[in-house]
């Protein structure tokens, strides 16, 4: 069963996982439940009649899903009832705290002991693809077409989740290009720049904050760029640069994007701005760098452009004047460009060890496509009006009443979401230029062909192999080896099951062709 705080979770945690796992079980097992069982009406999809008057009885179904917050979604609240009420289901939720969750998830998969549905964060662990093919989880995909909001997923993030070629999950929906450039809108002013359009205006913008003064202390203390050791920039800018989205098809093999020429020209687009000092020096050991612009110490940040109302924020507690705007793309030599995302994150997958039958499947199925009607969507993401929110001069005014942000799951009630295109976008300024942004990043994205196929050497050993990339990257940005040294970590990469990478995503690439 669900607890409704994370004090009692942490108090008896291994209590409450093998009950909710076991309560997960008996409640998703629709051949199995004894309730179900003795009713006709189970075998039906969830919220459809039986030949009589009498409505279908409640299909029992089971979630396992993250938590990012203090306190779980209240069962004994309006949302957690309306969710029951409107997809006819008597639902249990099992949430497992972010922090643990990966852990969670692969001795749950291991054990076979699963609820209804699962949400999994990354499809491609080896674990995941194995389970998948020793046949543990439903291929939805044949039946999506069947469910009037299920049918209209998104071919390019159903490509995106898929395994070996087929649909074993529901993506939870993103926008497909997220990133763009968020830039101190004051500074700006201060230095009488406008908002860059090219790569050599974003240098030039950069420059002026550094050497302008632009936050008008009278000291040199400014950063142009602010950059973290993992960069969230480096994708984009790549992509800008002409680059392909992590990987692309040369002359009918898969081509890492490392191995790009473009890799080669952004790497040196960064080691100017470093010479230069135009983004932090210590790049390489800072965790965060978004906290610099937070902080009013750096003019720019690229990355998730859903950041830029909360960086606003932020800097105001330090600069009451701030402001902040943003441009969704740098054009380069090859125009306007947008590096492509998945489309998703994270899918909930259904595994046959619980949903034993076709009609039991059917009804899962159909407790998501429930989720997909707008005031569903409406619901889980932004809450009830009059008890999460209200509407005050146009605006989203979340509310302060614990008891009202528990009813939700502070905000974890989104977690559940699966389709998100009717969700209705409140806030002010920054929030539509977001939307705007996502929108002209969308056509003109660039997808990753691969993204769909598996390579079991990639899940295998990919982690220790972009490290091989990424240590080069940050050593030729600084200075410490030059393009020959480059050369030789990428021919390391090679060497080191790299090789073995490109022939088995070529393989899958020409076989799906």
């Amino acid at each position: 069963m669900t607890t409704t705080s994370k004090k009692a979770w942490m108090k008896s945690a291994a209590l409450a996982s093998a009950m909710a796992i076991a309560a997960g079980t008996l409640a998703g097992c629709g051949g199995g439940s004894k309730d179900n069982a003795a009713s006709p009406a189970a075998s039906q999809p969830a919220g459809t009649a039986k030949a009589s008057t009498a409505p279908a009885a409640p299909f029992k179904m089971s979630l396992m899903l993250t938590s990012y917050n203090p306190e779980f979604l209240d069962t004994n609240g309006e949302i957690f009832k309306k969710l029951e009420e409107r997809t006819n289901t008597k639902l249990t939720l099992t949430w497992i705290p972010s922090s643990t969750y990966s852990d969670k998830l692969s001795a749950t998969v291991a054990s076979g002991e699963l609820p209804s549905a699962v949400l999994v964060l990354n499809q491609k662990l080896p674990y995941i693809v194995n389970a998948v093919r020793s046949g543990m989880f439903w291929e939805v995909g044949p039946y999506l077409k069947d469910y009037p909001n299920l049918s209209k997923m998104n071919k390019i993030a159903l490509d995106g989740i898929s395994i070996d070629g087929k649909v074993y999950g529901l993506y939870r929906e993103r926008d497909l290009a997220r990133d763009g450039v968020m830039l101190r809108k004051d500074w700006l002013d201060n230095v009488g720049m406008q908002v860059p359009k090219t790569l050599d205006d974003y240098y030039n913008v950069l420059k002026a904050f550094v050497n302008n003064d632009p936050d008008k202390n009278g000291k040199a203390d400014t950063i142009g760029m602010a950059e973290s050791q993992v960069s969230g920039s480096w994708r984009s800018m790549l992509v800008w640069h002409g680059g392909p989205a992590d990987w692309e098809i040369k002359d009918g093999k898969a081509s890492p994007a490392h191995m790009s020429p473009a890799y080669k020209e952004t790497m040196k687009f960064y080691k100017k701005l470093y010479t230069e000092k135009l983004i932090n020096l210590d790049f390489a050991v800072v965790k965060d760098g978004k906290q610099l612009i937070n902080g009013n110490k750096a003019g720019a940040w690229v990355g998730n452009m859903n950041d830029g109302q909360g960086i606003e924020e932020s800097v105001k507690k330090v600069v009451p004047t701030g402001s902040l705007t943003m441009t969704n793309t740098l054009e380069g030599p090859q125009g306007a460009r947008a590096a492509g995302g998945s489309g998703s994150y994270g899918l909930f997958m259904i595994p046959k060890t619980t949903v034993k039958t076709e009609a039991d499947l059917k009804s899962v199925l159909n407790f998501f496509d429930k989720l997909c009607d707008e005031d569903m969507q409406n619901m889980l993401v932004n809450g009830l009006e009059g008890r999460q929110y209200k509407i005050e001069n146009g605006q989203y005014v979340k509310t302060t009443d614990s008891k009202m942000l528990v009813e939700y799951g502070m905000g974890d009630s989104s977690q559940l979401a699966v389709l998100r295109d009717k969700v209705k976008s409140y806030g002010g300024p920054l929030f539509q230029l977001r939307d705007e942004l996502y929108k002209k990043n969308a056509s003109i994205a660039i997808a990753n062909p691969l993204q769909s196929f598996v390579s079991d050497t990639y899940s295998e050993k990919g982690s220790e192999l972009d490290k091989i990339i990424e240590d080069a990257r940050i050593k030729f940005i600084m200075g410490e080896i030059d393009e020959a040294g480059f050369d030789a970590a990428v021919a390391k990469w090679k060497k080191d099951g790299g090789d073995k990478i490109i022939e088995e995503y070529t393989a899958a690439y020409n076989k799906s062709k």
